[in-house]
């Protein structure tokens, strides 16, 4: 057997269960049906010490994990098969089938029995039978949902019937309802009733691929349209109480194609993270991961065999996706986030977490509003987009435009409206003169860029060496810089560049030093931005649905890195907050 991190990169082939509560093992791990434990190896554990732990045999776990030997090496993650309840050898079988046997034996009155399934969970069971956890834990003499395993019986309430249910809820009105669900409270319609016939988790089939026919069902019943009202009256999302379980699906491409996507493994191990520090504040999530493979037929496959539960959706990242999960996502009044990419859907339930791009120019328009003199350089091929950008932010400047040619040395020249080179410019005169001035370098080649930042910030020193003055300037710099890797930053500094960014980490930040501790830790990489997302968004939106949708709106968040300020425009939700990143010339980074 393959050694099983590449579950990570397989992971289309798997469901993920994170069970927040205070057992010290975080997680579990579906694969084919089978359960796995993630270990992280601790100082004196041994493969002998792990078999007993964990009740399987020692070369069990070397196969599993591809060992070709006894030693494990400190801090690396294995992967153990749990033991069904009934399997001869597991230390707790005998237990468990005596108390079965025992509560079998004394089943109060109002009571029957349910044999667990496999897959099932306390808190699937208890929604099933109208029983808090609580409940169900003590009349069954449990600890914790630990001790619910496959196979075994259980004591639960009798379903009652249709003549009895009507009769309790014209007796207690809207007060049944909230018993049903653990306490959560929902506005209009409860989204559970039309979902209690589908209590059993699901477990998708996820080990080959669907049948043409859920593709076609999937064709025809693709009618979202994004033609929503503008003025949409804002959603109002239920609530989970604090003590209650929260359904968390993530619904992303972690395979596209047959190849695996290592953004999204990324994002996922943030997510994981996350639910570490939510399970040291109390919180109780289970957390069900499926592979969208870029399509949506997987989840259509889920909402026809009605296996889908969720509070809230977290996913997908195409857009073709997104019909589908918005369509289902809106009757049941489920919040959906876009965590990677922009969607442009006018749906009452989804939250963008990308900045809208029509706020990043708020972010940046003191550099073109009139008062500064705007420079644009040109060069043999430029970034178009970038330019129109420029221009139509600074309407109302007076804008000089200049060519960069590179012959044995920088020469500036007059553009001409034709774009041709005019007069030769001194641009040390340019430099000198008073006002303040923002330049834009319209080039896009990473050679030319380094050559015009570099004659700039040359120039700049030059003027400065010799005592005198100087116009004050900054450069408003193209984000596709980040992404030239021959850059040297220096000249960032030495130009005074800003950048308005959608999304920033700074790696100086104590939060962020300590994330990426833990995350070298775990996984033996240093993270990446998608990293940092996953994080932030498992964060920002749990905490929303335990803590209630009054008051998100509008207000700034910042768990790890980015800001985020949500907003309702149009239909939708978006994040209208850009940050302005200034590299000074003292050597500074200014964020704000």
């Amino acid at each position: 057997m393959k050694r099983l991190r590449l579950l990570m990169v397989a992971i289309a082939l798997m469901v993920v269960t994170v069970a927040m509560a205070t057992e010290p093992s975080k997680v579990t791990m579906k694969y084919q049906g089978k359960t796995y434990y993630v270990h992280q190896v601790a100082e004196g554990d041994t493969l002998y010490s792990l078999s007993v732990a964990y009740g399987v045999g020692q070369d069990v776990i070397m196969e599993v994990n591809a060992l070709e030997g006894s030693d494990i090496k400190l801090g690396s993650t294995l992967y153990i098969p749990k033991l069904d309840s009934n399997i001869t050898g597991n230390k707790n079988s005998s237990s468990n089938k005596s108390a079965s046997k025992s509560r079998d034996e004394k089943i109060p009155d109002g009571y029957t029995t349910h044999k667990v399934k496999p897959g099932e969970t306390l808190y699937s069971i208890s929604r099933t039978y109208g029983m808090t956890e609580e409940e169900l834990l003590k009349v069954n003499g449990l600890k914790d949902y630990t001790d619910i395993k496959a196979g075994m019986m259980l004591i639960v309430k009798k379903q009652k019937t249709t003549k009895e249910k009507s009769a309790q809820s014209g007796n207690n009105g809207t007060s049944s309802s909230r018993e049903k669900n653990n306490g959560k409270m929902y506005s209009g319609e409860n989204k559970q009733e039309s979902r209690d016939k589908h209590a059993e988790e699901a477990t998708i089939k996820q080990d080959s691929d669907y049948s043409d026919e859920a593709s076609e069902i999937n064709t025809e019943i693709d009618i979202f349209s994004n033609d929503l009202s503008q003025d949409s009256t804002p959603s109002v999302f239920a609530s989970v109480d604090a003590n209650a379980m929260l359904q968390v699906t993530l619904f992303l491409p972690f395979t596209v194609d047959g190849a695996a996507k290592d953004n999204i493994v990324d994002f996922y191990r943030g997510v994981l993270l996350a639910m570490e520090d939510l399970k040291a504040e109390g919180r109780s999530i289970e957390l069900n991961v499926i592979d969208s493979k870029g399509r949506g037929d997987n989840f259509m496959q889920l909402i026809l065999s009605g296996g889908l539960q969720t509070d809230l959706i977290i996913g997908p990242v195409y857009s073709q996706e997104f019909s589908l999960v918005l369509e289902y996502a809106e009757e049941a009044n489920i919040p959906v986030i876009s965590p990677l990419q922009y969607v442009d859907h006018n749906s009452p339930v989804l939250f963008n977490m990308p900045a809208l791009f029509n706020a990043k120019n708020d972010k940046v328009a003191d550099l073109f509003d009139g008062s500064r003199e705007v420079v644009i350089i040109y060069a043999s091929r430029n970034d178009s987009a970038y330019v129109n950008e420029v221009r139509a932010m600074a309407s109302n400047a007076r804008i000089t435009q200049l060519n960069f040619n590179f012959n044995r040395g920088s020469f500036f020249y007059r553009r001409n409206s034709d774009g041709s080179n005019g007069a030769l410019v001194n641009i040390e005169e340019l430099m000198r003169t008073p006002s303040e001035k923002t330049f834009v370098v319209a080039a896009a080649d990473e050679t030319d860029v380094d050559r015009i930042l570099t004659t700039l910030s040359s120039t700049k020193a030059s003027i400065r060496g010799r005592g005198l003055r100087y116009g004050n300037y900054l450069t408003y710099g193209n984000n596709k810089w980040s992404r030239m890797n021959n850059l040297d930053h220096d000249i960032f500094y030495n130009n005074d560049v800003v950048f308005a960014v959608s999304y920033y980490a700074n790696r100086i930040d104590e939060s962020i030093r300590l994330f990426d501790a833990r995350f070298i830790n775990d996984y033996g990489v240093l993270p990446t931005r998608n990293a940092y997302r996953g994080y932030d968004a498992a964060i920002i939106f749990c905490n929303m649905m335990f803590k209630g949708f009054d008051g998100f709106l509008g207000t700034t968040y910042k768990p790890l890195a980015t800001p985020y300020r949500f907003v309702q425009r149009g239909g939708s939700y978006v994040n209208d907050n850009w940050v302005r990143q200034h590299y000074r010339h003292d050597k500074k980074i200014v964020v704000n």
